[in-house]
């Protein structure tokens, strides 16, 4: 993983973890919080950052579950976004195409 490393642990495990990270000296760089998505379901998460500087994300499994179910729409509505994004556009304004990228 680049950047980024996450885990899915119980919800009621976050804080605790939270704050044993605290006590031991290392950096929270996002405090626990609870992150609503809109017609969905609500994830915990909380991050901290490793000795080089990478991400390390606890997610609550509960909402990390939920919002990793299967949607068989998911091909479709990606390959959609994408002819969508606009980026032949961009591309174009650099003299290049999103094929050489």
């Amino acid at each position: 993983a680049y950047g980024r490393v996450a885990f899915s642990v119980p919800i009621s495990e976050l804080a605790d973890a939270e704050k044993l990270a605290l006590e031991k000296g290392h950096t929270i760089l996002t405090p626990f919080v609870t992150l609503e998505t809109e017609g969905k379901a609500d994830v915990s998460v909380v991050i901290f950052s490793d000795p080089d500087g990478y991400e390390i994300c606890f997610v609550g499994d509960e909402g990390f579950r939920d919002l990793s179910q299967f949607d068989p729409e998911g091909s479709n509505l990606l390959d959609k976004a994408i002819d969508e994004d606009k980026s032949n556009e961009w591309f174009a304004k650099k003299g290049k195409s999103k094929s050489s990228a």
